[in-house]
């Protein structure tokens, strides 16, 4: 009888992650794919990172996963996005090489201790009668057993690929779709809705004329995902991406060509990404906009395919031509694979605890477009959040819970839990309440400690980071102390150049606020600063100049964390609750709050409904202490 301590169904991005994190936690796993060269696919498109995204890359390197690392290794481009703007939404945006990524990780799995590698087709899961999942079954009638089940099925469950009125049931890039769960996983009571996403058409690079394109360089600046990473690529070593807009030609083609769209045909069940439409319903929905970016991104140093970013569709093959070849530059394109849609099911998210534990099925834990979510990243954090809690229970340890103001990945988990999605749910900076201490800069001061304690980092990791904490803590206690007056050679010199006119004595600390006072006029001064290494002087120059901000949003976020705190019993009767509204009872009952914040955040529920919960929590509190 083959026993394992976790099993991990689907090797997409959730489910390396889950899988890599258990093993590294000491449990003996099983990863089970249906393709071993098809580990960490990029199906889509072949970037890690954005807006939001590429914080919560930094933030899965921090707590130990393998995301970054791997997109640091085989990146093709790096981007620092949005840094003209607030440090807030500062966000990295790497353009892989989607064959050395999904090699590198499948070598990463291959190697890791304690990880199984099975290639096969899961058919249904092992529950017992008391709803405890205990194992699963293949196609082949093979089982294996485990202590935790993690689903991570990604677009795979009951997928259809779409293309104008033609369907065919099966997964990305003509692969085999898995039925038997969906049925399953309906018969065991869970509720089951149906999404969209799409793909565009790859082209043949060397069919582009790129002078008709605007050149997207990445940033020349040492720029990496992973604090571990030391090597850096330089600009001139990196892919240019290219800039083109759509004509008034593609847009008249898809207007008249509109009922051929199997989104538009009536032949689309599954509601699609609002944050990423397909490009006929970016014609519908905004029919007085001239015309539309779209990135032209290279998808690897070994194929010669362009990722037509922007453009995905679900129209026929021909009429596609005809779009595509009204594109500027493109009027002799040779198309290498068109554009389709796929629709899928998915968990309806709120059926999920904080842990990514199903409420329904003990032992079985899901992650990634399966929990309704779309992208890459958002899958890879699910996927690790799942595996340590699933660990951390078979240990009988206290769950591991971010909050919304310590991490992205906690945003994102209590959004899908509590507030459910209807749509591919997509991580935005605008989800955060926090975005002011959930920064870019910053992952690493407010999640490395769960690392160390998980185990997920070695000793000389954690100790070159608790170096970098003493160095930066003095440099800020050097800042302080070192008072600097008019006479001062620095300040003279800020004069000179026309940077600053310090007319009274000042602190270092105080003189990096002003927004002009860059902290190489203060290197010359202060040996300490001149040592820092470099991503912790921006965390420094940030902290210092966006103090007062960053202390409201402190402060705000403790209020919050005294109702996270208040904590409601798992097995409250809501029906005893005097006074509550018939729709707050049915939400209760269905989400099942943990604490009186969640229940705070769930859609629909008003003050009124809070101040009666705490009553009753109360009374129930002097009842007992009576």
């Amino acid at each position: 009888m083959k026993e394992y301590d976790v099993i991990v169904i689907g090797a997409g991005h959730a489910g390396v992650e889950a899988s890599l994190v258990a093993a590294r936690m000491q449990k003996k796993t099983l990863l089970i794919t249906l393709h071993k060269d098809k580990i960490a696919l990029m199906p889509c498109n072949p970037s890690i990172g954005g807006p939001a995204k590429g914080i919560v890359v930094r933030e899965i390197d921090a707590i130990g996963g393998e995301m970054a690392k791997v997109a640091d290794a085989t990146a093709l481009q790096m981007k620092l996005l949005n840094s003209s703007r607030g440090p807030a939404v500062w966000a990295l945006r790497a353009q892989s090489d989607k064959i050395k990524y999904a090699k590198y990780m499948q070598t990463v799995i291959e190697n890791q201790v304690n990880l199984e590698l099975y290639e096969g087709a899961v058919q249904s899961l092992l529950v017992d009668d008391n709803n405890v999942c205990y194992g699963v079954v293949l196609k082949d009638q093979t089982q294996f057993f485990a202590k935790k089940v993690i689903l991570t099925t990604g677009t795979y469950m009951q997928s259809l690929v779409l293309q104008g009125k033609e369907k065919k049931a099966q997964g990305p890039d003509g692969d085999i779709t898995t039925a038997g769960l969906s049925t399953q996983l309906k018969h065991l009571g869970f509720e089951l809705f149906r999404l969209k996403t799409g793909t565009p058409a790859r082209v043949l690079n060397t069919s582009i004329d790129y002078t008709k394109a605007q050149p997207e360089p990445g940033t020349d600046m040492k720029l990496a995902f992973s604090y571990a990473t030391k090597k850096f690529t330089p600009l001139q070593e990196q892919k240019l991406c290219w800039l083109i807009h759509s004509t008034p030609t593609t847009h008249t083609i898809v207007q008249d060509h509109l009922p051929l769209s199997a989104m538009y045909s009536e032949n689309v069940k599954g509601t699609g990404p609002r944050y990423c439409p397909s490009f006929e319903d970016k014609i519908v929905r905004f029919a007085n906009k001239p015309r539309h970016q779209i990135f032209l991104e290279p998808e690897s140093k070994s194929l010669n395919t362009i990722y037509v970013q922007g453009f995905s569709t679900s129209m026929p093959i021909d009429v596609q031509d005809k779009m595509l070849r009204s594109l500027p530059g493109f009027e002799n394109v040779e198309v290498l694979k068109w554009a389709y849609a796929i629709e899928y099911d998915a968990i309806v998210p709120t059926q999920l605890a904080h842990t990514l534990e199903t409420k329904r099925i003990k032992n079985l834990y899901t992650a990634g477009q399966i929990n309704g979510t779309s992208g890459y990243e958002e899958a890879a954090c699910q996927g690790l959040m799942a595996g340590i809690n699933a660990v951390l229970s078979i240990n009988n340890q206290e769950p591991f819970i971010l909050r919304r103001d310590q991490a992205y990945i906690g945003v994102l988990i209590d959004d899908l839990i509590t507030k459910g999605t209807e749509e591919p749910y997509r991580l935005l900076t605008s989800r955060a309440e926090y975005r002011l201490l959930l920064r870019n800069d910053n992952a690493e001061e407010r999640l490395k400690k769960y690392a160390h304690q998980f185990g997920l980092i070695d000793e000389q990791s954690w100790n070159e980071y608790q170096t970098n904490v003493k160095n930066y803590n003095e440099v800020i206690q050097l800042l302080k102390d070192t008072y600097f007056t008019v006479k001062s050679p620095i300040i003279q010199k800020l004069a000179t150049l026309g940077i600053a006119n310090i007319t009274e004595r000042i602190s270092g600390y105080n003189l990096l606020k002003r927004p002009n006072i860059e902290l190489k006029y203060l290197e010359e001064e202060l040996l300490p600063l001149q040592n820092l290494k470099s991503f912790l002087k921006q965390n420094l120059l940030i902290n210092i100049r966006f103090e007062g901000y960053i202390k409201k949003e402190q402060e705000i976020a403790l209020k919050t964390i005294k109702l996270e705190n208040k904590l409601i019993p798992a097995s409250l009767n809501y029906d005893l609750v005097d006074n509550l509204a018939l729709e707050a009872r049915e939400k209760f009952k269905k989400i099942r709050p943990i604490s009186i914040g969640q229940a705070n955040r769930i859609s629909g529920i008003n003050p009124a409904d809070i101040q009666m919960l705490l009553f009753h929590l109360k009374k129930m509190e002097f009842e007992s202490n009576r």
